[in-house]
């Protein structure tokens, strides 16, 4: 019987050239072990094919995306069969032609099947954990508790989530971000600052090929889903718009879960983008000052943007915004539905056209609308006002100032409709 040593508890890498070779060569499950390397002798025998056996270069390994997404998943099981399991399945889709569409009663697929969902629910709980602890800004660091090995596999989440920089520690990986660099250490049932042999830099060695973790969502989830936190993490993941490739991260809404105001802007800018939070650059500082002098407070309100993603382009090394496509602002609806349907806001404040038109589902003119509440259904009333953002584009000191009063005057209407409902 061949024994296979894999490097690590997620060792893509080694796990897909053996099953890649011996899948190839037509070697039955039954002939093959595997396991972790669990000393430095066994790391030296990692497995590595043999100049002799090299399978021929041209032979190609097809696989259907839905075993791969499988594959992704499973290794980061808790079970210590996962690897065999999921060769097994690799096996009998290469050399039996298993369909996978027509097979999910057979029991491999079970197997395999069981498998993904145990991470996939783990992975939201973990999730859901990391956005919890680090919600609170002086928290750095988090000693966590994963049954499955989901800690690699999410580093580009934790990375989306919280642009600052945090420490996880868990009893097989630790792993940090410093606001620029992702490192991996050695756990241990006794978490310390500086894991055994050090910090190593992802995107070096072993960690180099180890892709993120993806839950991409659907409507249907996201209409159930119970709070803003499960929410928020799942629009990580979000592809649903081509946005996703040049953003850095989703930036979604943040503020109080009770909030009676809901504030929506049109999409996050260079900031925002970096920070990962609504309204923190110039716009937001406007947003600010405005909200007190109207007599509100940011920390009472929700806000958020119709699109979740920024949109630029690069002129003399800087990312200037662009106006979000209606594509993308289609694409962002379920996450404002959702987003309304847990806060249930008395007033929802439209900041620019494209919050109006995303919350309207019309063409609609800021000065026809602007200044007036009006129903909006679902217990909702609506203000449409400017963006902040178009209060920095104006030509003259003049009209900053008048067209500034006029924005803190509809955020004081905004103040007197909250009181009346007191």
């Amino acid at each position: 019987m061949a024994q296979i040593i894999l490097a690590h508890q997620v060792d893509l890498k080694t796990w897909r050239q053996a099953a890649r070779h011996y899948a190839l060569a037509g070697t039955p499950p039954e002939a093959l072990s595997w396991r972790v390397a669990q000393s430095a002798e066994d790391t030296q025998q990692v497995f590595q094919v043999a100049s002799a056996e090299q399978t021929d270069p041209n032979a190609v390994l097809h696989l259907p995306r839905r075993l791969v997404e499988w594959i992704l998943l499973g290794l980061q099981a808790s079970s210590p069969e996962r690897f065999d399991a999921l060769y097994r399945l690799v096996f009998r889709v290469v050399q039996d032609h298993l369909d996978l569409t027509t097979a999910l009663d057979d029991p491999d697929v079970r197997s395999v099947m069981t498998l993904v969902e145990a991470v996939k629910a783990e992975t939201e709980q973990f999730r859901l954990e990391f956005a919890r602890v680090f919600a609170d800004s002086t928290q750095t660091v988090w000693s966590a508790t994963p049954t499955a090995y989901v800690v690699e596999g999410n580093a580009a989440y934790c990375m989306a989530r919280y642009a600052r920089p945090w420490e996880i520690r868990t009893a097989y990986r630790s792993m940090k971000w410093d606001g620029r660099a992702l490192w991996f250490g050695a756990g241990g049932a006794e978490a310390i600052a500086e894991p055994q042999g050090g910090w190593q830099q992802a995107g070096q060695g072993m960690w180099q090929d180890w892709p993120r973790t993806v839950l991409v969502p659907d409507s249907a989830e996201v209409e159930t889903t119970p709070s803003l936190d499960a929410l928020a993490a799942e629009a990580m993941d979000c592809r649903s718009c081509a946005l996703w490739r040049p953003a850095s991260r989703t930036v979604f809404g943040e503020g109080s879960p009770t909030a009676r105001v809901m504030l929506v802007g049109e999409q996050p800018g260079d900031q925002e983008d970096q920070a990962g939070r609504p309204f923190v650059g110039p716009a937001g500082q406007v947003l600010e000052r405005a909200l007190e002098e109207a007599g509100l407070s940011r920390n009472t309100v929700y806000v958020t943007n119709a699109v979740k993603h920024f949109r630029f382009t690069w002129r003399n090394g800087r990312r200037l915004h662009q106006k979000p496509e209606q594509e993308s602002v289609q694409a962002c609806q379920m996450w404002l539905d959702a987003e309304r349907r847990l806060i249930q806001p008395a007033l929802i404040v439209m900041m620019g056209v494209t919050a109006a038109q995303s919350l309207l589902h019309r063409p609609v003119t800021i000065s026809r609308e602007r200044s007036r509440i009006f129903p909006l259904g679902e217990g909702s009333q609506g203000l449409v006002t400017v963006h902040p953002s178009y209060l920095l584009r104006l030509p003259s000191e003049a009209d900053k100032q008048r067209e500034y009063a006029r924005f803190v005057e509809d955020l004081r209407r905004v103040k007197t409709f909250m009181d009346s409902l007191t």
